[in-house]
């Protein structure tokens, strides 16, 4: 029987390597001339040993390994959640700072109306009931949570009598550490997210507003590590433009601090911080340069410490087939209301929270239903339906579509609708730069970046790093 062919993507990596990736994200590197030579059929023997063991060279559509690969594409595509695990409550919009880039239209500290009400709250362990799986995690977002500790208590309380497993995290600026928020914070299922921009003057200038308040800040950071430990805490800065300069100040001034993670992020052009930072609407090749040569210092770094870049390590894990991986801008189905959903404080569902910002704006409508009520099943539908990246021309072919997945609320965002080509979108320009840089190194085996990268990976994963799976 003639040799048959299953779908491959490929792109060139360099003038004379070629990356073949077949549909599940397995791959190799080839001399430049191997397409031309599948499609003449003039392969040589190592190209289609190769071709043969990532399954696109196959002897006839009878052969195990075709149905071997189409079993895993399948799971890889009907894999579904079947109730949410991860949900985002926002216990109140009020706010005691007013950060530049802030995208939801923060309330003042004093307002009235902007927090959920006792009856909402009740109505909780119903949609709980209905919807969540019995371990879940809650992140509470704002607004600043902390203002309202005793809607904060509430929550925690019946979550722990309703789940039999229960994680919380608190999205804080850590500006008020009242005795009844240090009691919540000892909770040790309670984890601390917060935002740290780089030194004072940068938290002045985009967070505090003030100098006196950034020095605050860091206070309650300092006492909060020395009294719980810096695993208690998890830290990420927002990069305007004008800062993206002082990138490698900022990676310097987290390892000052004691931390030894990072997630390197430009503004989100998202909701109301369209207003201060319009520039963050094009500009990511500015970005790439920034984040290459922060990638390229953090590199320097790990000769002689542990420091990892939050981003970077989650896609190579995605590049090595890790399970578990399930940041929602990198995976396909990326289906709404499936494991994660947002509960805003007056009750509405959202699908994810930047879903939450363009409503906010009255961008477009993107709530779902509300606490209490029925679930829009035709617009989840509706976003369903475009939450696969291989729906969409640009990607079906793209040999990163594996690793990859689709960000419909950025798009909405930034260009108004959800079928503008991928290939012209921020979120794919800033994906593909990353993916070709790391691809590079391995089809270089650039141990200065390969050796960081896989100690970053297998150390979330509890396992030694087996560096001879990328070196031949």
């Amino acid at each position: 029987m003639d040799n048959v062919f299953s779908p491959f993507r490929f792109r060139e990596i360099s003038e004379n390597k070629t990356l073949l990736v077949n549909e599940v994200g397995d791959f190799d590197f080839f001399e430049s001339d191997v397409v031309r030579k599948i499609l003449s059929g003039h392969l040589s023997d190592e190209q289609a040993k190769k071709l043969s063991d990532l399954k696109i060279l196959l002897s006839g559509e009878d052969d195990w390994r075709f149905t071997a690969l189409a079993s895993r594409a399948r799971q890889n595509i009907g894999k579904r959640a079947d109730r949410l695990s991860y949900m985002l409550i926002v216990p109140t919009l009020r706010c005691d700072l007013a950060c530049s880039y802030c995208q939801v239209s923060r309330a003042s500290e004093n307002a009235v109306g902007f927090d959920l009400e006792e009856q909402q709250i009740e109505l909780l362990e119903t949609f709980w009931s209905q919807h969540a799986s019995n371990s879940v995690k809650i992140e509470f977002q704002g607004g600043e949570p902390t203002l309202r500790p005793d809607l904060l208590n509430e929550i925690i309380t019946r979550a722990e009598k309703h789940f039999d497993q229960v994680e919380f995290a608190i999205c804080t600026n850590l500006m008020n550490l009242t005795p009844e928020v240090e009691e919540l914070l000892s909770n040790p299922k309670m984890h601390i997210s917060t935002s740290i921009d780089g030194p004072t003057n940068l938290m002045a200038l985009n967070r505090t507003g003030t100098t006196e308040s950034a020095q605050k800040f860091f206070e309650n950071l300092t006492y909060i590590m020395r009294k719980y430990g810096s695993d208690k805490v998890s830290a990420l800065p927002t990069i305007p433009t004008q800062a993206y300069d002082q990138i490698e100040e900022i990676i310097d001034f987290y390892r000052e601090l004691g931390l030894s993670s990072i997630f390197l992020r430009p503004v989100n052009y998202m909701g109301f911080a369209r207003k201060k930072h319009a520039t963050s609407l094009e500009g990511t090749e500015n970005w790439n340069q920034a984040y290459f040569r922060a990638l390229q210092k953090i590199m320097e770094i790990n000769k002689t410490e542990f420091f990892e870049e939050f981003y970077a390590s989650m896609i190579f894990q995605k590049i090595l087939g890790a399970s578990g991986i399930n940041y929602v801008d990198c995976r396909s189905p990326n289906r709404y209301f499936e494991d994660y959903c947002v509960i805003d404080y007056d009750g509405s569902i959202y699908p994810t929270d930047e879903a939450r910002m363009l409503s906010r704006t009255k961008q477009v409508d993107l709530k779902i239903g509300e606490i209490g009520g029925k679930i829009d099943e035709d617009k989840l539908s509706t976003l369903n339906m475009n939450s696969i990246n291989e729906v969409h021309s640009d990607c079906v072919h793209c040999a990163y579509g594996p690793f990859c997945g689709v960000d419909l609320v950025d798009d909405l965002s930034r260009y108004g609708r959800i079928d503008t080509p991928k290939t012209s979108t921020a979120f794919c320009k800033r994906h593909m730069g990353l993916f070709d840089l790391i691809f590079e190194k391995i089809a270089e085996q650039d141990r200065e970046w390969l050796d960081p990268l896989m100690t970053w990976a297998f150390r979330k994963n509890g396992a030694h790093a087996p560096f001879e799976a990328l070196y031949d």
